[in-house]
């Protein structure tokens, strides 16, 4: 069991610590933004403006102490503007979500002769397994069939959870009535339908925010309309605009009074966690973060490496 953190976000104690993490950082975002623009169909020449675009920016100014997803946000929204691409990906995104609802289906016949808790623990389980259906990480652009995704998130779940704190999770959620639900990606959102549902039927009203425009693979209203999240929610509201994770700066009136109402606040994914771990101590709510960690920048946070699946209350 890791011990909970709290606070901001450490930075590195020393000037050559800071610069190799700023470096690590720069450069996994414009690994990212070299591999989301592979799976466009674009010119070359298109490519590489938006590619040394990303690369001037993120040359300057990089502050350690925001969040990653801020300068992601930036870079795929400097790529929408330069490609004239209003909803890039649009067909990994439909594909991504057909593959989670068929394979969410799936799981839902598993559940019903599950009892209630070994049901909920398993939903959980594979809602975090199912962060790893990102068409930016997952390494197959969807391009496998869902028997075969299938194998991938099963092999995920095979690797078990480096912070498993199920047993604190379970208790919380038969203690509060408002409960702010703040997913990730597409494909998974279905996934989360399932543990929505486990919620309501504790009691719970759930409250679950849209991003307000696509970026990368984070799931907007329309991809709540395909897999009929509302159904599943008590309440669904825009987050605002077009951010990686919820962003705090950015955030609709909806979203900030839903995170002071909240009595807890569930957040799916590595940039919800930034956002979650740095404002733990200005929200009343508990907090229950549950994830891939796709780094070990944030792996390190609990004295851990790699890319490990986390189910950690954090306050």
């Amino acid at each position: 069991m890791v011990s909970s953190v709290s606070g901001a976000p450490p930075t590195p104690s020393t000037a050559p610590a800071r610069q190799v993490t700023a470096e690590a950082c720069r450069n996994c975002i414009l690994d990212d933004l070299k591999g989301a623009l592979q799976l466009l169909d674009i010119s070359d020449e298109t490519r590489q403006r938006v590619l040394s675009e990303g690369e001037r920016f993120l040359s300057g100014e990089f502050e350690l102490s925001r969040a990653p997803s801020y300068y992601i946000t930036a870079v795929h929204r400097q790529l929408k503007r330069m490609t004239g691409m209003a909803v890039p990906f649009a067909e990994l995104r439909r594909a991504g979500n057909e593959v989670g609802l068929l394979l969410s289906e799936k799981l839902r016949r598993q559940l019903t002769s599950l009892p209630q808790k070994e049901g909920f623990r398993l939903a959980v389980e594979w809602a975090i397994a199912a962060n790893h259906l990102d068409f930016r990480t997952v390494g197959t652009g969807y391009g496998f069939a869902p028997d075969e995704i299938e194998e991938i998130l099963k092999a995920k779940l095979a690797k078990g959870f480096a912070i498993d704190e199920f047993d604190m999770l379970w208790d919380i959620v038969h203690t509060v009535r408002k409960v702010l639900y703040i997913p990730d990606n597409v494909g998974e959102l279905a996934f989360d339908s399932i543990v929505l549902d486990y919620l309501r039927d504790f009691g719970c009203h759930t409250v679950v925010p849209y991003r307000g425009g696509p970026i990368t693979s984070d799931a907007t209203r329309e991809d709540f309309d395909f897999l009929n999240t509302q159904a599943h929610a008590g309440e669904v509201i825009c987050a605002g605009p077009d951010t990686l994770g919820i962003s705090l700066e950015e955030a609709s009136d909806e979203l900030r009074a839903a995170l002071q109402r909240a009595e807890l606040i569930v957040t799916k994914g590595q940039a919800n966690f930034y956002t979650m771990y740095s404002a733990q101590d200005s929200l009343r709510g508990r907090i229950v973060c549950l994830f891939t960690c796709k780094c070990d920048v944030v792996a390190n946070l609990f004295g851990l490496s790699g890319k490990i699946n986390i189910m950690k209350v954090l306050k």
